[in-house]
């Protein structure tokens, strides 16, 4: 079985709530030069590590995910080493941030990179930073995007279908302000400030009026939990 389908079967169990276990012990058995071998591509290691973070962001959030994502914890259970993969011990901020945002540090909304990587991260992280993993990747709260299956070989269709439908749900146009999710300001640096999320914006014709004085509002992150 592929690696990025051992993922998708992951995530489908833990969104089923179903057993994880078998594909949990089949990621821990894996070799870092497996890693290597099989995640050989960006598309191959954006759909894996994509799937594997929704899913165990699942997985660990399912006990008590009210507790878990309210603001005295959050920070503490992200950056919580929990998640093993081969002979790498990740947390989920290792995952998105380390590996898929490719070392950025993670308040630096997108314009500081690490100093200082571990072996794993520095070998498994993407050559290339794809800001549309911020309209893939679930955390857990009702403001995340919703949690889709990836594979390599339609990634870049999916992420584009991805980006489309969180842009449609969270970009509000009010004569010359534009209310969005705060996620874009957490993250403004890996979209090209503001300037390329106007872009980003057009692009995908979200926009219900041509302006060249817009002005960006960030709305407040739903944190409530969408796992019951």
């Amino acid at each position: 079985m592929k690696l990025v389908e051992i993922s998708q079967h992951l995530l489908e169990s833990a969104k089923m709530n179903q057993d994880v276990s078998p594909y949990i012990h089949q990621l821990e058995t894996l070799s870092l030069s497996q890693l290597l071998v099989y995640l050989d591509t960006d598309n191959k290691k954006k759909a894996f590590w994509i799937n594997t973070y929704n899913a165990f962001a699942t997985i660990l959030l399912r006990p008590s995910p009210k507790i878990i994502l309210n603001s005295l914890n959050r920070k503490a259970f992200f950056n919580k080493k929990q998640v093993k993969i081969g002979s790498c011990l990740l947390s989920l901020n290792n995952i998105e941030h380390n590996i898929l945002r490719k070392s950025s540090v993670w308040w630096g909304k997108g314009y500081l990179k690490k100093w200082w990587v571990s072996n794993c991260d520095k070998q498994l992280r993407v050559e290339q930073l794809d800001a549309r993993i911020h309209f893939a990747l679930n955390c857990g709260g009702k403001g995340c995007p919703p949690i889709r299956f990836y594979e390599a070989e339609t990634l870049d269709k999916q992420l584009e279908i991805a980006t489309q439908a969180f842009l449609f749900s969270e970009v509000k146009q009010h004569k010359n302000t534009i209310e969005v999710s705060k996620l874009f300001n957490w993250y403004i640096g890996d979209f090209g400030g503001k300037k390329g999320l106007i872009q980003l914006f057009k692009k995908h014709q979200v926009l219900t009026k041509e302006s060249h004085h817009l002005t960006i509002k960030y709305t407040e992150y739903n944190w409530q939990p969408w796992i019951k």
